[in-house]
């Protein structure tokens, strides 16, 4: 796979950047602080705005935020829904979901507590929720460490309705090479099921914990391949691992948040969103070349 940057964009007016979806010829875009989700055309032109149940600020203070941190479209081919899921790294406040089935007004929100305190009582007493996508009949999530928590977890998850009930759930440690920045943690998901692909973005940040922000370092694209197969086992480990940097300048100290994956006959596309934590975000557009 070979990758090059087709174009990139910085929009001020949507704030923190941190999930993004595909669907219809639409993106999606939710911040981890917004009070809505943003929605662009396929040239990256603001087509609506719809708020989130919630405070009405632009930017919701830390402390009250949902932390929108993932995205996933999911449901039936005839009856899609935009999924969007607080991180949980603090409870009560962050264990929850929205649903936003496109026909509806504004989202619904989900009690996602009964399902983290789930994944807390399995062994992931550190959550912190960062990247999600629809995976088979089920939604994959990705658990992002931290400097003194130096895991990164795939959740598979049985059924995208996470909040009616236990689920059934398998747990791989997601194995990233070593760097020498320090600890890389996951940021985005995106499955591209005709290959059964997995894309995914990852991140250095120097912090300790799952709740404060710290110095921005490198960000990767990674690649595995026969993903249904591979996340049946314990570990996995990227089949490709692309630093950003090597393939534009434009990525020195961007904090890649999330990926969704454009398909566009013989080039498709991944897009790529980015919040430096200065209340703007930035898009880029990678073409794939197989």
């Amino acid at each position: 796979m070979i990758l090059s940057l087709h174009s990139s964009i910085e929009f001020p007016e949507i704030p923190s950047a941190s999930g993004i979806e595909y669907h219809n010829g639409l993106f999606y875009i939710a911040g981890d602080d917004a009070c809505c989700i943003y929605c662009l055309d396929d040239d990256f032109a603001l087509v609506s705005v719809t708020p989130i149940p919630g405070p009405d600020q632009y930017r919701i203070p830390k402390k009250e935020k949902k932390d929108w941190e993932s995205l996933a479209i999911v449901g039936t081919e005839g009856n899609k829904a935009l999924l969007l899921l607080g991180s949980g790294s603090r409870s009560p406040q962050r264990d929850y979901a929205a649903i936003w089935d496109f026909g509806q007004e504004s989202p619904l929100i989900e009690d996602l507590g009964p399902f983290y305190r789930q994944l807390r009582n399995e062994g992931l007493t550190e959550l912190n929720i960062e990247a999600a996508t629809a995976f088979g009949t089920g939604i994959l999530l990705g658990n992002r460490g931290h400097k003194e928590h130096p895991y990164n977890t795939l959740i598979h998850s049985s059924v995208t309705d996470i909040w009616k009930s236990p689920a059934s759930i398998h747990y791989s440690q997601l194995i990233l090479p070593e760097e020498t920045t320090g600890f890389t943690g996951i940021s985005g998901l995106a499955w591209w099921p005709e290959r059964d692909w997995l894309f995914f973005t990852a991140s250095s940040e120097d912090t300790a914990n799952v709740y404060d922000d710290g110095a921005i370092g490198e960000s990767r694209v990674g690649l595995i391949r026969n993903a249904s197969a591979a996340l049946l086992k314990d570990m996995v480990w990227p089949d490709e691992w692309i630093p950003l940097e090597s393939i534009s300048p434009v990525f020195f100290k961007k904090k890649i948040e999330s990926i969704c994956l454009r398909e566009t006959g013989n080039t498709p596309e991944l897009i790529l969103v980015a919040d430096n934590d200065d209340g703007s975000s930035h898009l880029f557009r990678l073409l794939m070349k197989i």
